[in-house]
């Protein structure tokens, strides 16, 4: 018989942990697992997503971030679908998830996609989650880091308590995705949005937030047009709160760019590209470094997280100290003046990405699922 499992995230956008339960969740083997979405954002733009791909999702709105009302729902709809695990996916669906399987007395777990002290606007807000998510953790019946970085974070922050929940590393996976018609698609994306075809197209991919490091791409752009006199075109695929800083910045800089918002299937939108950065200050895994390796676009990122644990620098990518954007346009030089480097770097990250497989990802999964089960009986 197939284990019901709710999965419960905030829903409120759709990024890299999105992405990753979207793969997750459709990819579960059906007669070991029966997936079920939940979101705590109302009008959640990830539950349509889910639907429109077949997940049977369901909505339980927080009205503020330490509302805890939504529980009562989430305790009759995990009755009503005799769910049996719930998997949290950040810091308030570890509250109302930990809070939910604890009055049912059934098992949960969850997923450490990023650190949350990074993930708010402000330090302090960052810290407060933390603090919050400790309250709780105690709850958890067990906790799936996506890179080994996490972990040791995470280690250090746990409860030193002789029930403190197993902790297990499972790195993200992805389909493979079909970039067959590369040049058709680098030809027809640049001309759909206006680019030169001779520019050399620097991108990035993910939402438009401090942790994300766009601002300092964006100066790293500006050094290389100034300074090795390069005819580049910024491309920037995501939306968020940083949107309007960088569109102020890079218009006041005169910087040839693109800003498109949320774009579907994004990884469609990488052999328009000659580099693609990752600049982030911080990042739990970078699932988006493994598109642009599918890709075949040579890879500039941050030396920060989980991302040395996918690419090791100068063997698949080309690896900066965070919030550099003097190294992150030498390095992005470097890659345009040398052809052959380029390519050794494309295709060592191309074979690296075979590795990290959805399948992979699932088994590991469950079997992670069936451990908790047993343990929790």
């Amino acid at each position: 018989m197939p284990l019901n499992v709710l999965h419960l995230i905030g829903g409120g956008e759709i990024g890299g942990a999105e992405q990753h339960i979207l793969n997750l969740l459709t990819n579960f083997c059906q007669g070991q697992i029966t997936p079920y979405l939940g979101c705590l954002v109302k009008d959640s733009p990830f539950a349509s997503l889910a639907r429109s791909q077949g997940i049977s999702s369901e909505i339980f709105p927080m009205r503020s971030p330490f509302d805890v009302r939504p529980v009562f729902s989430l305790i009759r709809f995990c009755r009503e679908k005799k769910i049996a695990l719930i998997h949290c996916h950040g810091v308030r669906a570890n509250m109302l998830g930990r809070l939910t399987a604890r009055l049912l007395s059934i098992p949960n777990l969850s997923t450490i996609h990023s650190w949350p002290e990074f993930d708010y606007s402000s330090a302090w807000k960052g810290r407060l989650a933390c603090f919050l998510d400790n309250i709780t953790l105690p709850w958890a019946s067990g906790i799936i880091t996506v890179s080994e970085s996490l972990q040791k974070k995470y280690m250090l922050r746990k409860t030193t308590k002789p029930s403190s929940p197993p902790i297990k590393t499972i790195f993200n996976g992805i389909p493979w995705y079909d970039f067959s018609e590369h040049q058709t698609m680098h030809t027809s994306f640049r001309r759909e949005w206006g680019i030169k075809p001779k520019q050399k197209v620097i991108g990035t991919i993910g939402r438009l937030h401090p942790v994300k490091g766009q601002i300092y791409l964006a100066q790293a752009i500006k050094i290389l047009t100034r300074d090795y006199n390069a005819d580049v075109h910024f491309l920037i695929i995501g939306d968020g709160p940083l949107r309007s800083e960088l569109q102020s910045y890079l218009t006041a800089n005169r910087i040839s760019h693109t800003i498109t918002g949320y774009y579907p299937s994004a990884w469609k939108a990488l052999p328009a590209m000659d580099i693609f950065v990752l600049p982030s200050i911080s990042e739990g895994m970078g699932l988006v470094l493994l598109e642009a390796a599918q890709a075949k676009v040579p890879i500039v990122a941050s030396d920060t997280g989980g991302i040395p644990e996918l690419f090791s620098d100068r063997q698949e990518a080309l690896l900066c100290r965070p919030a550099d954007p003097e190294a992150l346009a030498a390095a992005c030089n470097e890659i345009i003046s040398n052809p052959a480097l380029a390519k050794m770097l494309i295709e060592n990250a191309w074979q690296k990405a075979k590795l990290f497989t959805v399948e992979r990802m699932v088994k590991a999964t469950t079997d992670f699922y069936l451990e908790i089960i047993n343990t929790s009986a």
